[in-house]
């Protein structure tokens, strides 16, 4: 068996309260998982009708109660019981003192009223205490006791020693005491498993807790044209609180979706208050009260009787998950799975990497640029393709050159299996690419239909590359340009597209030049009333239109519109022109009856004569303009028809 010194993460500490079972159950494997948990397994031998004790650390105590199996072929699961949540609050909320009574005498002794004590000779039933506190004199407490002859003896407290001599709420006191002694130093709670079985044998138990997330590491080492050597390494640590020696560590990578829930806890249901009702009833005219003996009698025996679920419900199945063969490395639906080779020793606070992928795979170097980069150098990138047989977990990669070594870092962002992605890991200086983008759009055809013109437009980028080679050497220069959504794209020396980018792939020999041109395309369908167009947009249909017919009538339509449009700015500019004049006046006249007989009134009649005059000129031209407006909307309509 291979041993090796590793850690994980794992957390509570198993025992069996049964004769057949070891005494702290072993941890026997360890998966940990991408998304921050751990399954631990622990395995335990038991006999027939036996106990499972495990010491769940109390953050972890939702998580086990959301998570715990017990994988066990030849018995089942009858319960799984602990402690509440706050035993100490439970504890108190049944004693007559609360927690607080017991840090001084005088609050226990008041809250114990009633209960037989002694205090020094004095002896009967606690009456109460009561505090004294001058303004030159220190505060201090009398305990009140009724003796049995039926007296009110006083004694100081502090100062007087009291015992108490109801056994019970002695007991009460060494429970309360009892509980808090455990509280202080509570961190954790003992599940206890019952199971049903006729046998001895071995059970494993399994549950799910937080842990550290596993990290993955590369080495990306280049080698012949077309390979690369892949080395990952996973990170990983015990921070479970305790040691590990022999456990198979499996590693888990992939999405899951983690939830929590606070399962330990206690939630009470709000519920609505029904009022009692207080209002006097009235008495009716006439009430007979019916004999007892005409009533009717209440016989238990009529009722129902309630089933009880136990008593009819067939036993459950008992839960036996039967394992399965693991490889190093194996793909399921929604996980890549490592299973580590042989067990690990691993101390609890260890940090530990161990390779779990070390083979060659299909890489292209190349220098990379992508469009819209402010650098004009690429960088240097390699095309790696997964044909490892298994997805790759997203890490840091470290590359390094076959024969110069360390080149760069990079990152990997989860690699799915028989998928390519670039790592770029440096800057290639010696490389320069630059670019320049024009654009255009124009209206290819058009069609009038009942009023609605129906265009379609074709909007055009084109982008050219410009790249120079590096003086020493071939290079292969790889341009990704981002996808765009409806439109089309097309470019010369096309290479394999991905999920994001197209890839334009050239060439280079020493100091060689090429430009690498690239086209979208998208086109737009509109349709439009024409009573809605303004006059450049007729206009631009105008000289797009192919039909002679069709572009004279759209001529017209726009020199129509330009007539409406002069005839509602002139309109616009009067009814601005009138609303001034009307301010005017308004204000003359209230100016006019202000002032009496005299020259200041005969300068406000004036002044009044002046602005009737112009309102009635302004309206004059608005009538005018009214009816031209309205011959150039007629027009335009009449225009429309005729399409």
């Amino acid at each position: 068996m291979i041993t090796k010194r590793v850690l994980t993460a794992i957390f509570i500490a198993l025992v069996s309260t049964t004769a057949f079972a070891a005494v702290n159950g072993p941890v026997k494997s360890v998966t940990l998982s991408s998304g921050g948990l751990a399954e631990i397994v622990r395995s335990a031998e038991v006999g027939n009708d036996s106990e499972i004790t495990i010491q769940v650390p109390l953050d972890q105590i939702d998580d086990v109660l959301k998570s715990l199996i017990v994988r066990d072929s030849k018995g089942r699961v009858k319960n799984l019981s602990l402690a509440g949540p706050n035993p100490v609050e439970e504890t108190f909320r049944t004693l007559p003192f609360k927690a607080p009574d017991l840090s001084s005498m005088p609050k226990l002794l008041d809250a114990i009223k009633g209960t037989r004590v002694k205090a020094g000779d004095k002896e009967g039933i606690v009456l109460g205490v009561t505090a004294s506190e001058g303004e030159k004199t220190a505060k201090t407490w009398q305990l009140s006791l009724m003796t049995d002859a039926g007296e009110i003896a006083m004694a100081p407290v502090p100062g007087t020693k009291v015992e108490i001599l109801d056994a019970t709420v002695k007991a009460k006191l060494r429970t309360a005491m009892d509980v808090i002694a455990k509280g202080n130093t509570d961190g954790a709670r003992t599940v206890t498993l019952k199971l049903d079985g006729s046998t001895a044998r071995e059970v494993d138990i399994s549950y799910v807790v937080p842990a550290p997330i596993w990290k993955t590491s590369y080495r990306l080492v280049t080698g012949k044209e077309g390979e690369v050597r892949l080395q990952a390494w996973a990170v990983f640590e015990n921070a479970s609180g305790e040691d590990w020696n022999g456990v198979g560590v499996t590693l888990s990578s992939g999405k899951p979706v983690t939830l929590k829930q606070a399962l330990h806890q206690h939630f009470m249901r709000d519920r609505t208050e029904v009022l009692v009702d207080t209002a006097a009833a009235s008495l009716p005219a006439v009430a007979t009260a019916e004999p007892m003996d005409a009533r009717r009698e209440f016989n238990a025996s009529n009722m129902p009787k309630a089933r009880l679920m136990t008593d009819s419900m067939p036993a459950p199945a008992p839960f036996a998950m039967a394992g399965g063969e693991q490889s190093n490395a194996a793909e399921h639906d929604v996980t890549s799975i490592f299973a580590l080779k042989g067990t690990y020793d691993i101390k609890n606070g260890d940090t530990i990497s161990v390779p779990i992928i070390d083979q060659s795979v299909k890489a292209e170097m190349v220098s990379l640029y992508r469009a819209g980069m402010a650098s004009e150098h690429p960088v240097a990138a390699a095309l790696i393709e997964n044909n490892a047989g298994i997805s790759l977990p997203p890490g840091i990669m470290t590359v390094y050159d076959g024969t110069a070594g360390y080149v760069g870092d990079a990152q990997i962002n989860g690699l799915p299996r028989g998928e390519k992605q670039s790592v770029s890991f440096a800057v290639d200086q010696k490389v320069n690419v630059s670019s320049s983008i024009k654009s255009d759009q124009r209206i290819v055809s058009l069609k009038v239909v009942d009023g609605m013109i129906h265009t379609k437009s074709m909007t055009v980028e084109t982008a050219a590359y410009n790249i120079t080679g590096a003086q020493d050497g071939e290079r292969t220069v790889v341009v990704e340009v981002p996808k765009r959504s409806g439109w089309t794209f097309k470019a010369d020396a096309q290479d394999e597209a991905t999920a994001s980018d197209y890839r334009i792939k050239v060439k280079l020999m020493a100091s060689e030049q090429k430009t690498v041109e690239t086209r979208f395309e998208l086109v737009n369908d509109e349709t439009i009333s024409l009573i809605d167009a303004d006059v450049f947009t007729l206009e631009s249909w105008q000289q797009a239109a192919v039909d002679a017919e069709t572009k004279t009538k759209l001529e017209e339509l726009a020199k129509a519109r330009s007539s409406q449009n002069d005839a509602q700015l002139k309109l616009q500019a009067l009814d601005q022109d009138y609303n001034r004049a009307s301010e005017e006046q308004a204000r003359v006249r209230e100016n006019l009856h202000a002032v009496g007989d005299g020259d200041t009134k005969n300068r406000f009649d004036k002044q009044l004569n002046v602005l009737e005059d112009r309102l009635g000129s302004i309206e004059g031209q608005r009538v005018e303009l009214r009816k031209a407006l309205d011959g150039f909307t007629a027009e335009v309509k009449a225009i429309i028809r005729t399409f």
